[in-house]
């Protein structure tokens, strides 16, 4: 996957537009159908996105973000996309329908067609509809292919209802809406290694102040690390026995069947089940005592799951 900056070498595209945060199964049936098309016309695949959330650019919203600029590019390239094109919010909110289409589209992409989700805006105002966007591409020698819903549980997958589902801890539900497990790849930083001398050493990540932080609790996870997969157990929270700062939620992970340093590294998380909400204890006996109760509730959850590939 290239990431375009100068499109004037494309002449002609098949084209998806939307945030694209999460990567759910809706985003990925406008990624599938993009291929498609591209494949069948034989032009190459662009998916056109925001650097940022719209929604944070506008006035008194502050959307968390499900994934990280890297892992939403590295999800949509593992997907065969071709081109991968951030425009910046700010040079387009204040642009016409009209001007988007022929200035940005048919002008410096050559769109030939045009993939959106029927619920995709854009323009000044969000004033631009998926129907007005197949109207105006038609009558520019352009296609355009509108695609219903993705529904799960009656109800559209979205990513404001994927946000949800993982701040209130609902993993399986997440995982519904992802065809795959929730994750974050995050660096390890320095702890107070307290883990260690309770016998469980832990591995530290921060969540960034823009992600949408898990709800705190303790969690059956998988973790990606050194390019192997293991299975472990997550505490994600402000970890109060010890009197973590609670502006500064953490992910505490022990890592099964893992010796070694992983300082510095990124290792990728998965969340499976949780398992309780996040307490505070009497002290570091009792604190003791409940993690290897919730050792053998990881290893139980997880021993009872058939992961496939495709989770991951």
């Amino acid at each position: 996957m290239i990431y375009l900056s100068d499109t004037a070498t494309l002449g002609g595209c098949v084209l998806t537009l939307g945030n694209f945060d999460g990567i759910h199964l809706g985003h990925r049936s406008l990624i599938a159908k993009t291929l498609e098309l591209s494949g069948a016309l034989s032009l190459p695949s662009v998916i056109w996105t925001f650097k940022e959330h719209p929604q944070n650019l506008l006035a008194g919203k502050s959307i968390k973000y499900v994934l990280c600029a890297e892992e939403k590019a590295r999800i949509i390239e593992d997907s065969g996309i071709d081109f991968y094109y951030e425009a910046d919010f700010a040079a387009f909110r204040n642009l016409p329908p009209l001007d988007f289409i022929k200035n940005e589209l048919l002008g410096r992409f050559k769109v030939r067609r045009a993939v959106c989700g029927w619920n995709f805006s854009f323009g000044s105002g969000g004033d631009g509809s998926a129907a007005q966007l197949e109207r105006l591409l038609s009558e520019n020698d352009a296609g355009c292919t509108v695609l219903p819903p993705v529904m799960s549980d009656g109800k559209p997958i979205s990513s404001t209802r994927l946000r949800a589902l993982i701040t209130g801890g609902d993993m399986e539900g997440a995982a519904k809406l992802l065809g795959r497990l929730y994750s974050f790849k995050l660096p390890v930083c320095e702890g107070r290694k307290m883990g260690r001398r309770l016998g469980s050493p832990t591995i530290n990540q921060l969540f960034p102040l823009d992600r949408a932080t898990p709800a705190y609790g303790v969690y059956a996870v998988y973790c990606e690390a050194q390019g192997r997969l293991y299975k472990g157990v997550a505490n994600i929270g402000v970890r109060p026995t010890v009197g973590q700062n609670a502006d500064a939620p953490v992910c505490e992970t022990h890592i099964f069947n893992f010796s070694g340093d992983l300082y510095n590294q990124e290792v990728k998380v998965l969340l499976y089940k949780k398992l309780r909400d996040e307490k505070k204890f009497a002290g570091m006996d009792e604190l003791s005592e409940q993690i290897t109760k919730d050792c053998e509730a990881a290893k139980t959850a997880l021993n009872s799951n058939s992961v496939t590939s495709g989770q991951f």
